[in-house]
């Protein structure tokens, strides 16, 4: 089964995606702001991830940068 990290701070979003994706197949994993988006990404190696840019602590663009380091 193929992951998705979808990282957003709005956890609406994030259940809303979750129904759609694992409707279609997805493992779905989520994040609530850049730094833990990094930490899960890091732990879980997801196939793709879907990520907010404007977020609390980290954002969206810092993180892609972090992630892609790995």
């Amino acid at each position: 089964m193929k992951k998705v990290l979808v990282v957003d701070d709005d956890r609406n979003i994030c259940e809303l995606l979750k129904l759609y994706l694992q409707k279609e197949g997805f493992e779905t994993l989520f994040a609530y702001d850049g730094s833990e988006a990094v930490t899960v990404a890091k732990e879980q190696e997801p196939d793709i991830i879907i990520l907010d840019v404007m977020m609390p602590i980290i954002n969206g663009w810092e993180a892609c940068k972090l992630i892609r380091q790995f």
